[in-house]
């Protein structure tokens, strides 16, 4: 492998096997060395391939500002992710995450503190992605001698969440919120507590969740034959009236219409969870 590009001494790209450009980390990998030299890969520590052209530069911009230890830190912390959730993540998890835990360390170094509204609901709704988050605050504070607050893991689970679905990050905070309103609306209608903390209201919770990422992301499910709906919303009127009220709701705050396959599939999982063992009335 040739030096295509020298970003600092601890960073360069070059180009792999195939021709695509790739960014090298690795301590004083670049020092002392010119465009067109070997790379010496027995310094090589990652490799990191993004998404985009765009996102490389973006990268190669990022690299050039942060210090090394923060990249490692990052790294360690994406490592430990990919370790827990069951999903691929876009390589861009890297860019949004150095910046992100860059951007906080400067933060709390002048002393500026930062509620996220959407504590609460991320906890409670991506579980896993949440425990990343926790996990990373306390890497981030060990290493950096910081003292992040609770609600950066939060903040951190938002773009593992991101980085999942494979949406942006106000795409990702829209289904956040959502979510749980979605939840308030069925709980109201019926008088009804969904227990979101026992195995029976995983499945609802995870067709919540795919609904509303649907929603937000424009690929909603395509309407049904109309007399299976029709027979449906007879059927199921209350439930079917609940989901109208969901419908209307996205629409006033969002401006996006639900269509009606999504309503059908909703009306199903709401009463399944109304009529089960999973609530409490």
């Amino acid at each position: 492998m040739k030096i295509s590009k020298i970003i600092n001494n601890n960073i360069i790209s070059s180009l792999d096997v195939k021709n695509q450009e790739v960014i090298i980390m690795g301590r004083g990998l670049g020092f002392g060395k010119k465009v067109g030299s070997d790379v010496d890969e027995t310094k090589i520590e990652k490799v990191f391939r993004m998404d985009s052209l765009g996102d490389t530069r973006q990268f190669e911009n990022l690299l050039n500002d942060v210090p090394i230890e923060i990249v490692k830190l990052v790294t360690n912390i994406i490592n430990n992710a990919k370790r827990q959730i069951p999903a691929p993540l876009q390589n861009s998890i890297y860019l949004t995450l150095i910046d992100h835990i860059n951007y906080v360390r400067d933060r709390q170094r002048q002393n500026i503190q930062f509620h996220n509204p959407l504590l609460y609901d991320i906890r409670r709704l991506y579980k896993i992605e949440y425990k990343i988050g926790e996990e990373a605050v306390a890497q981030i504070n060990q290493a950096l001698g910081t003292d992040i607050p609770k609600d950066e893991a939060a903040s951190i689970a938002l773009h593992f969440i991101n980085a999942r679905l494979g949406k942006e990050l106000p795409e990702t905070i829209n289904i956040a919120k959502i979510i749980p309103n979605i939840i308030k609306i069925i709980q109201y209608s019926f008088n009804i507590e969904i227990n979101e903390d026992i195995p029976e209201t995983e499945y609802f919770l995870a067709s919540v969740k795919l609904c509303a990422q649907r929603v937000v992301g424009g690929e909603m499910l395509s309407p049904q034959d109309n007399s299976i709906e029709q027979l449906i919303r007879d059927r199921y009127k209350k439930s079917y009236s609940c989901v109208t009220r969901i419908a209307e709701y996205i629409k006033k705050e969002y401006s996006i219409e639900i269509s009606s396959g999504e309503m059908t599939d909703l009306t199903m999982q709401i009463e399944r969870i109304r009529n089960g063992a999973d609530v409490k009335k």
